[in-house]
């Protein structure tokens, strides 16, 4: 593994440094564990570990993921002791005492884009039963708005973050919008959040106010108990231009009133201008007919919210039909200065919802086949899910009889060890009484045997001289 595929883990500091909605820096107290990870094959991902201790001394891991997609700018900068004019960040000098009086840090700032923010993980079933100054409700307010922050910058002490991986790191999510579908693939299963909590998966918690964007903490706009009336549901969970294809019809001016009333979407209008109590009722001859009309354009929209719009060009038609049909309620329940000629025939606006009901049955008749269709994969993922699930309890036990196994020849090994060095110990006086019995049987075995051996080589060494002698003496005579 190279200097820039090795992860990056250590501990760091965060500063939210988002001032919109007239927000203040502010330092988090709690640490969190920085984990990076670049890889040239599948590009680069961020995760912040906060561990939360509740009252019955059980720890909950949360995590801040950042993904490239989500990252407008990064930023790598160090400052020392001489950083301290007006230039410097926010919260410095306190990042300084928090890191231990080092004089020169670190400071990586994210810029994350205008509707982005860090994806905040918690354990499946995850539920924070803790009062609201306990240590870790405190712990997790850090982490949600550390999450909700779209700019943010994270403290480390100097030279522990070294360019060279910071700039494997910048590399990787400037190119992340080339990776190819196979690096995108080997992406993807790198940040899934299924391989957190030790296989158990994790799931990303919605942040408070999340609708679409961010809303601010503390924001005066933002009830914290909205009334809700049927018109009110049925739009704000849409987040589509209005219905209408043709302009919306136009209303005389209302009595008491020096202006015609501002119409944005067809149902919101209708909410606006509900009629109260005192106001005159509708001119229809049949008023369960009209209550009828009302209850079902409700329930049209009731199920379009639930369903989605699946037929776009359709649906426009039919959705248009039925708000005209609902303006045209709004207007017969207004004072008797509006005029007759605004108000649609009971018989036809009847017959354009029963044509936009029978839509929504076919929808709902499609839906319901595409319910039993992803029941039947979700079984089949269920059954694939129990066999790797029993494949990962046979891998989990092999590994814990393989540990055991490893820990049982390691206790062998040592006695082993022992052993050796006893036997050692007692090599030496092994040698030495060897030694001694050598010698002595050696020298019992000459004294024996090398006289006899040596005087029958001496008496065979003179009987050849003497002979050789003899020789020479008898060829001297002869001569």
């Amino acid at each position: 593994m190279s200097v820039e595929d090795k992860p990056f883990v250590h501990e760091v500091f965060a500063v939210c440094e988002d001032e919109q909605h007239g927000r203040q820096p502010k330092l988090l107290d709690q640490p969190f564990q920085l984990y990076a990870s670049s890889k040239l094959s599948s590009s680069v991902f961020f995760r912040l570990k906060v561990s939360l201790a509740s009252s019955t001394c059980r720890k909950t891991m949360v995590y801040l993921q950042i993904t490239p997609d989500r990252i407008s700018s990064l930023r790598y900068t160090n400052y020392n002791t001489n950083e301290m004019g007006s230039l410097s960040p926010p919260c410095l000098e306190r990042v300084r005492q928090k890191l231990g009086g080092k004089r020169s840090v670190t400071r990586l700032q994210f810029q994350l884009h205008s509707s982005a923010h860090a994806q905040l993980v918690v354990p499946t079933g995850f539920a924070l039963d803790e009062p609201p100054n306990s240590p870790a409700r405190v712990t997790f307010d850090s982490a949600h708005s550390l999450a909700a922050a779209s700019l943010f910058s994270l403290y480390l002490p100097h030279n522990v973050l070294s360019m060279t991986k910071f700039q494997s790191f910048a590399l990787a999510i400037e190119q992340f919008p080339s990776l190819s579908a196979d690096q995108r693939q080997l992406y993807a299963r790198m940040v899934d959040l299924r391989g957190l909590y030790n296989g158990r998966g994790g799931v990303e918690m919605k942040l408070e106010g999340q609708n679409g964007s961010l809303l601010p903490d503390k924001d005066p706009n933002r009830s914290a108990t909205p009334a809700t009336t049927d018109s009110y549901a049925t739009t704000v969970a849409f987040d589509t231009p209005s219905r209408y294809i043709d302009s919306p019809p136009r209303y005389e001016e209302c009595p008491g009133e020096g202006r015609e009333p501002k119409v944005t979407s067809d149902v919101t209008a209708i909410s606006v201008q509900n009629p109260g109590g005192h106001s005159a009722p509708p001119e229809y001859k049949d008023t369960e007919r009209q209550q009828n009309v009302s209850n079902a354009s409700k329930h049209v929209h009731r199920e379009s919210e639930e369903f989605g719009l699946r037929q776009t060009c359709k649906r426009r038609h039919s959705f248009a039909a039925g708000s005209t049909t609902m303006a045209s309620i709004g207007n017969a329940q207004r004072p008797e200065k509006m005029p007759r000629s605004q108000i649609a025939d009971p018989v036809s606006s009847q017959s354009r919802l029963e044509l936009l009901l029978e839509q929504q049955s076919q929808q709902i008749k499609q839906l319901q086949k595409d319910m039993e269709e992803l029941k039947r994969r979700n079984t089949e993922l269920e059954g694939r899910y129990n066999e790797v699930e029993e494949t990962c309890c046979n891998l989990e036990s092999h590994q814990v009889e393989t540990k055991e196994t490893i820990e049982s020849i390691l206790i062998h090994t040592g006695e082993l060890d022992d052993e050796c060095e006893k036997l050692g110990k007692q090599m030496p006086d092994i040698y030495e009484e060897v030694q001694d019995t050598v010698k002595e049987l050696v020298g019992e075995w000459v004294q024996e045997n090398m006289a006899e051996i040596i005087k029958g080589h001496l008496d065979k060494q003179v009987a050849a001289q003497i002979a050789l002698v003899k020789t020479k003496m008898c060829r001297a005579l002869q001569d």
